[in-house]
């Protein structure tokens, strides 16, 4: 039972405001029953003799008994708990970015020189590279005039059409690279 239903319940036994219920409880370390004896005690109840129980009051044919500010204080609590919508789209931006990184880690590039592997790494890697040092880009292509291949791995059609493209782009650069060194 939390705080709010502790304190609707000695309401309703005592028949005393919101503010001396919680005083009641706060000096009674949140113990219902000595809360009311304690307003008792102070003379603030509607009754000299109430009664108190542990559990939610019921009424005869055991629907629990919940008052109407009760009903309009957890409505209250619970639309103002909700999130935003700008929180929930930042959360939905967030779950994606943890599964695109996740994503980015399992799937490996890798470099090949006359068919030996060179380096191995997620693919998260180059990507960034892309992204913050704009001189990936020209590495990745000066590569591949000597030699190096380059794969994708881990992934399961995308990488098979990704694959193709690099393969296709280093027979490009071997072509030119071919026509370069024959007019010499």
């Amino acid at each position: 039972m939390d705080k709010m239903e502790k304190v609707e319940l000695i309401r309703e036994k005592t028949g005393v405001s919101y503010e001396d219920a919680k005083a009641a409880l706060d000096a009674c370390g949140e113990d219902v029953l000595d809360a009311i004896i304690w307003l008792e005690r102070a003379g603030k109840t509607a009754t000299k003799s109430a009664q108190a129980s542990t559990g939610t009051p019921v009424e005869p044919n055991d629907i629990p008994v919940v008052s109407a500010e009760m009903v309009e204080a957890q409505a209250v609590y619970e639309e103002s708990s909700k999130k935003s919508r700008v929180g929930e789209r930042v959360d939905r931006f967030w779950e994606a970015m943890k599964r695109l990184c996740r994503r980015g880690v399992e799937v490996q590039f890798v470099a090949l020189q006359n068919h030996e592997e060179v380096v191995r790494v997620p693919v998260l890697i180059p990507i960034l590279g892309l992204i913050f040092w704009g001189a990936t880009i020209w590495l990745l292509i000066i590569g591949l005039f000597f030699g190096l291949r380059y794969r994708i791995e881990g992934t399961k059609s995308t990488s098979v059409d990704i694959n193709d493209m690099m393969d296709r782009a280093a027979d490009v650069a071997d072509d030119i690279k071919r026509d370069v060194t024959s007019n010499d």
